[in-house]
């Protein structure tokens, strides 16, 4: 044994391949030297040892020394015949030394260039490596860098892992690496700067996005080799680092020649998933699937013998059909993918959970949203399969255009998952809520016109995998589905969590992402103001990171609330501006989120007066959607809403009644007849008739759409409320009336009931005292309408509604001969009407 650092220059290295040394502990990263010595004696490697790319690192500091001394004795105490041996380790002038086992012969990558060898030999090597793999993991070691140059065939035969030098123990922490962008070879074959340790060609998702390794990360990378070693080429192309990690992180695998058996490759290719759950649970998992395997083989192979003679070789496939047909299953095994999210039992469960709600009309509920889930999934199937095929067996699409549809063919099975998970835990609201739920899922088809690039895998912290930007991305689609069903207060409490793990570790598009959802939560709410201050976060977030897809969904979304909810038209078109620069950034001013913009600004138009513009951005949304979704997709019905309602802002009664109806006709055979949204359809085309002055085609509509209400919701719901009072004001005009003032004062009765927002009962108590007066009842008349100027408050900024309320007082009062009480009440309502049209 001897005690040195790097070699002088009389050193005198080995220039023969063959000799190889196996271990490292230091700090530094590279190639390890050749060894020094004979095959009888240990060698010795210092901290100070010199790398190809690099000059002496520096001694490692104290706490450094002490986790090296620790993890070199780990791996002395680490006795495999498969692993390479280390005898002693040390410290000598603050640098920690280890001696270790001299091995003569050749490096995987030379010993499978040497001669051609069967899969059977390659895969026994590899298998004996793995087995010593396997003995490291036990012992609480990770490798971290398991590729060709680091497994040794020794002249003896003996299969030998080695250079632990990336080792950390199992539960260790993650120690940045030090190099720069300038030290990563063009040929991938080197340690990734950052926080990234490893070689990159054989290197996990995990390990790109910067996240602890453990010993699936292991199996990962032997895989990896493996699969190299077998198929003469790696799993995943790539000419940059880049393009590999796209490569790597969507699983996109280069199809392989047909020089190994099925069982082999799909073994493999668990291996490689980019999820480490959906790997082997341990490698020794993964070799026993191999020992089945290759029995199996074996036991074919002793019966093809008996009948080689019999078939001779006129029924085999050539090697081009038999790759082709390899890479077409593939892509059908990609595509199979969904069944996992969507599939008979779960719609057996989904069924009886809707059922054992006690929902109204529940089994129908379900068959309509089995029926959207049954599209959405075969339309995923298919569009994977599509992007699969052209990228690897027609080869129309490049590699890249196919990591990005990819990716965004994994956020929509996200969804579907998520939205299926919130459907088999229904209570009777969700069940109400479920095919409106369903159908609100994009289709998966539009990802083949709305091509982007992967997102950029956030690598600034070494977070668990519970905290993988995937996994709360999920948590947070589920916070979306709780809103769709109706339970904003559960979904608020979800997005918030999501929010909260972002910000702890350090996610900013999910931080976005989680603020969008919280904003959308408070304008469901009524909370305009909360919803104001979450989406203008999410808008600076974004910008600051360059997520213009976040942008310009937080843009629409905020442009949507200040406008409708707070009158203020001018803020939202310069919000809607902003997501108009980040649409055309991203080349995207043909997609779903240009369409969900042009019609929010098709609301805030026609809300602001100018119904020109109004009618032509929602033609424009109407247009796009169309083309992206089908005619008959609800999110079709909802453009022909907003242009119905611009279409009868603008005096065009006939129009109006011809987009609601076409929308009622979507809805009610996309849902069925029983549905919410047919009910609202229901209601536009009262209110259009109303205004059209046709009042028996309005009483038929307004009254059809409170029997649905109540039918779906129950009497006690707000949205009866509602709908009594459009079915009030219908009656009204047809002189009913007694039936308006009963519609008018139930619907005020209900809002009290259920404590509604004051403005909302405030209003019903004024029709229900303005339907009073028609009726004579003056009296009443004035104590309905004193409750509602309570609830409108003294004091306040002047509005219309306070107006109207006021005026009504002042005839009730003048009714009851209370002249001079009624004179001051009108003077009241005139002053309050004045102040409120100088506001506009």
């Amino acid at each position: 044994m001897r005690l040195s650092g790097p070699p002088g220059p009389t050193s005198r290295r080995s220039s023969s391949p063959r000799a190889r040394r196996s271990i490292a502990t230091s700090s530094w990263r590279g190639s390890a030297p050749a060894a020094w010595g004979s095959s009888t004696r240990p060698t010795i490697r210092s901290s100070t040892a010199r790398s190809r790319s690099s000059c002496c690192a520096p001694a490692p500091t104290r706490p450094t020394r002490a986790r090296l001394l620790r993890e070199a004795q780990a791996m002395a105490r680490l006795q495999h015949p498969n692993v390479v041996a280390v005898f002693d380790v040390g410290a000598f002038r603050g640098h920690v030394w280890v001696a270790m086992e001299f091995v003569e012969g050749q490096a995987l990558s030379s010993w499978s260039a040497a001669l051609r060898r069967s899969w059977r030999e390659v895969l026994d090597v590899l298998c004996a490596a793995g087995r010593g793999l396997a003995a490291a993991h036990a012992a609480g070691l990770v490798h971290r860098d398991v590729k060709p140059d680091n497994i040794m065939v020794g002249s003896d035969g003996r299969v030998r892992l080695m250079d632990f030098g990336l080792a950390r123990s199992g539960a260790g922490e993650l120690v940045p690496a030090k190099a720069s962008a300038s030290d990563v070879p063009q040929d991938l074959v080197a340690t990734h700067v950052g926080a990234i340790l490893g070689t990159p060609a054989y290197m996990a998702p995990e390990q790109f996005a910067g996240l602890p390794a453990d010993a699936r990360t292991d199996q990962f990378g032997w895989c990896a080799t493996c699969w190299e070693a077998l198929y003469g080429q790696r799993p995943f192309a790539g000419d940059s680092l880049v393009d590999l990690a796209l490569a790597v992180g969507s699983g996109a695998l280069r199809p392989p020649p047909p020089t190994a058996p099925r069982w082999l490759r799909r073994a493999l290719e668990r291996g490689l998933s980019a999820e480490p759950r959906a790997r082997f649970a341990a490698m020794d998992d993964l070799l026993a699937e191999l020992a089945h395997g290759q029995g199996r083989a074996r036991r074919w192979w002793q019966g093809a013998a008996l009948t080689s003679g019999l078939l001779g070789l006129g029924g085999l496939f050539g090697a081009q059909e038999l790759q082709a047909a390899e890479t077409v299953a593939a892509c059908e095994r990609a595509g199979a993918a969904v069944d996992q999210v969507w599939n008979d039992g779960v719609r057996a469960r989904l069924a009886s959970v809707f059922a054992g709600t006690g929902a109204r009309l529940g089994a129908i509920a379900a068959e309509h949203s089995a029926e959207w889930l049954d599209r959405i999934a075969a339309d995923w199937k298919t569009t994977r399969v599509a992007v699969c095929r052209a990228a690897t067996v027609d080869h129309t699409h490049a590699l890249e255009l196919a990591a990005g549809q990819v990716a965004c063919l994994d956020e929509r099975r996200i969804d579907l998952e998520a939205v299926v998970g919130v459907l088999v835990e229904a209570d009777a609201e969700v069940v109400q809520r479920a095919p409106y739920l369903a159908s609100g899922l994009v289709p998966a088809s539009t990802c083949l016109r709305e091509v982007r690039s992967p997102p950029p895998v956030d690598m600034s912290h070494g977070t668990a995998m519970a905290a993988h930007p995937i996994a709360l991305r999920r948590r947070l689609v589920r916070a979306a589905a709780l809103e769709d069903s109706g339970k904003f207060a559960e979904g608020l409490a979800a997005a918030r969590d999501v929010l909260h793990e972002a910000e702890r570790f350090g996610l900013p598009a999910l931080r976005a992402e989680a603020q969008i959802r919280i904003g959308n939560l408070h304008e469901r709410l009524g909370d305009a103001a909360a919803a104001e201050r979450a989406l203008e976060e999410a808008v600076w977030i974004a910008t600051g990171e360059g997520h213009d897809e976040l942008v310009a969904e937080a843009t629409s979304t905020l442009a949507f609330t200040v406008s409708f909810r707070a009158g203020r038209h001018d803020d939202a078109l310069r919000w809607a501006r902003l997501g108009q620069a980040a649409l055309h950034r991203l080349g995207a001013e043909d997609s779903l989120r240009a369409a969900r913009l042009h019609s929010v600004l098709g609301t805030v138009y026609r809300l602001r007066g100018d119904l020109d513009a109004a009618r032509e951005h929602s033609e424009r949304a109407l247009a796009l959607r169309e083309a992206l979704l089908g005619a008959e997709h609800p999110d079709v019905a909802r453009s022909l809403n907003t242009l119905g309602n611009v279409a009868l802002a603008r005096g065009e009664y006939e129009q109006a009644v011809r987009y609601h109806e076409r929308a009622l006709a979507i809805r009610g055979k996309a849902y069925g007849v029983d549905s919410h949204d047919v009910a609202t359809s229901m209601r536009n085309l009262g209110d259009a008739h109303l205004a059209h002055g046709a009042v028996d085609e309005a009483f038929m509509f307004h009254n059809d759409a409170l029997a649905l209400r109540e039918r779906l919701l129950g009497p006690d719901h707000p949205d009866v409320a509602a709908a009594l009072i459009d079915l009030g004001r219908t009656q009204t005009a047809r002189g009913e009336a007694t039936a308006a003032r009963d519609a008018f004062t139930r619907a005020a009765e209900l809002r009290e009931r259920i404590a509604a927002g004051a403005d909302a009962r405030a209003e019903a108590w004024t029709l229900a005292g303005e339907a009073n007066l028609a009726v004579g009842d003056p009296v009443r008349a004035a104590a309905v309408l004193h409750r509602a100027l309570e609830l409108q408050g003294e004091v306040g900024p002047p509005s219309e509604r306070r107006a109207a309320t006021l005026a009504a007082l002042a005839q009730a009062l003048r009714a009851q001969g209370l002249i001079a009480r009624a004179d001051a009440m009108a003077r009241a309502a005139d002053d309050e009407a004045a102040r409120a049209h100088r506001r506009k």
